[in-house]
């Protein structure tokens, strides 16, 4: 049990630890602790940076043990399909946003190269390495296979606190776990994690703007391409 729960609480420690350090040197500087998160969002890309660099060499070390055969990844279909999932995604849940939960989800308040580093680079490394790479596989150890991609999948959603995200996050876990076991490489479920990340970031000015005709046709194209990746290649064939 301490495996599977082991990178989860030590990496939830080390980032507390890391902007408890700076709240206080924050306050330490006589600024006013209600404007921290601004002062946090400013600093994020320095997080990350050091978290990365602290977990991925440590998250790789561990995931090395479950490494098997590889197969040949298609990475220019894993980049289409997350493009496509974060379009559609994103031009649902933003009007769902808009009319039903009111949240800060598409603030647009974060620096753009910050969340492109943070949570289109560094994150879905440390993510994949630490659920699919490690936390799978100790479960399917321990338990069904189905039982573990679940279980694997829960753990992943919950952590993304916003109520959209967690049922985003569910169901793309999912095919994270689907293209990890098709490749048999963390490289292809890291690859899809990226796309639908930085997809999302960089889309995301452009929902905040409110400009319907574009959203409209980025749908519709996406709905086209969808059809088109499905029909035409073999990304999804076992």
């Amino acid at each position: 049990m301490w495996k599977i729960i082991k990178w989860p609480l030590i990496y939830f420690i080390v980032q507390f630890l890391l902007i408890f350090s700076l709240a206080y040197y924050y306050v330490s500087m006589g600024n006013d602790i209600n404007n921290f998160n601004s002062f946090l969002n400013d600093k994020t890309i320095y997080l990350t940076i050091i978290l990365g660099l602290i977990f991925i060499p440590l998250l790789f070390r561990d995931y090395r043990d479950f490494k098997g055969k590889r197969k040949k990844i298609n990475i220019v279909s894993l980049i289409i399909l997350g493009i496509i999932i974060s379009l559609l995604y994103n031009v649902f849940a933003f009007y769902l946003n808009e009319y039903f939960f009111k949240t800060e989800l598409y603030s647009n308040q974060s620096n753009l190269l910050s969340t492109l580093i943070a949570t289109g680079l560094i994150g879905p490394v440390i993510e994949e390495l630490m659920f699919r790479g490690i936390i799978y596989n100790e479960l399917k150890l321990k338990v069904k296979p189905m039982t573990a991609i679940l279980l694997t999948t829960f753990f992943f959603a919950i952590i993304h606190l916003n109520i959209l995200q967690v049922v985003y996050t569910f169901a793309v876990g999912f095919l994270f776990i689907f293209f990890y076991e098709k490749y048999k490489d963390i490289k292809a479920s890291i690859i899809l994690h990226m796309s639908l990340n930085i997809t999302t970031t960089l889309f995301l000015p452009i929902l905040v703007k409110n400009i319907l005709t574009v959203n409209y046709s980025i749908f519709l194209i996406s709905l086209v391409s969808l059809f088109i990746l499905f029909q035409y290649t073999k990304v999804l064939k076992p």
